[in-house]
């Protein structure tokens, strides 16, 4: 079951007096998701600090045109405003709490499709539990 709404896929800041777009492809979910983890763990995007860097690296590093970092030595822009930088953080969120729990609603979907299938596994292997060494 898709979401009823998906977060805007770029978002504009700037970065001093450069005007930065920063676009949300697959690549860079994944590795948002592989930090954050799960669902649950989203406030740590806010409230946890080498998160919250981790998150603007991960959306403000330079990448070429694979996705790859192309400066091993970046750093976050000391002239990032507050508000352009709670801004990028508030865009991560978004499509993380948009991507796990759009899939935890279709993993859902999948026990509820394949409910019976499961019930009846759940009943062979209970009859074979006396029989278990």
């Amino acid at each position: 079951m898709p979401s009823t709404s998906s977060p805007a896929p770029t978002l504009n800041i700037k970065i001093g007096s450069k005007s930065t777009e920063v676009t949300m492809f697959f690549g860079r979910l994944n590795e948002l998701a592989e930090l954050v983890g799960s669902f649950e763990r989203l406030p740590e995007v806010d409230f946890h600090a080498p998160t919250r860097t981790a998150v603007l690296d991960i959306l403000l590093s330079p990448r070429d045109e694979r996705g790859r970092r192309t400066d091993p030595e970046w750093i976050i822009p000391p002239d990032l405003s507050i508000e352009d930088a709670e801004a990028a953080l508030d865009f991560a969120k978004e499509h993380l709490a948009d991507f796990f729990l759009g899939r935890l609603e279709k993993h859902l979907a999948s026990l509820q499709t394949n409910g019976q299938r499961l019930t009846g596994v759940g009943s062979s292997l209970n009859g074979l539990a006396p029989s278990a060494s």
